[in-house]
């Protein structure tokens, strides 16, 4: 075999995986609303309802820690 048998080959091999790949995506449960990654995010209970924990400690946090 010559190498541009050899490139047409893994080519269409890589197009075969990328339909399994996106087969068994499919299959996939679908993700609620807000989680990523697999990761749930912890919230924090304010007067006006809850916030992630990163809010509430970054960009928020002198405005819930006014009296």
């Amino acid at each position: 075999m010559n190498i541009k048998e050899n490139i047409q080959r893994a080519k269409d091999r890589i197009k075969e995986l990328e339909v399994l790949a996106e087969a068994w995506e499919a299959t996939l449960p679908e993700k609620k609303f807000g989680e990523k990654n697999d990761f749930i995010t912890p919230t924090v209970t304010t007067p006006k309802g809850e916030i992630s924990e990163p809010l509430a400690n970054g960009a928020l946090k002198d405005y819930y820690e006014k009296p």
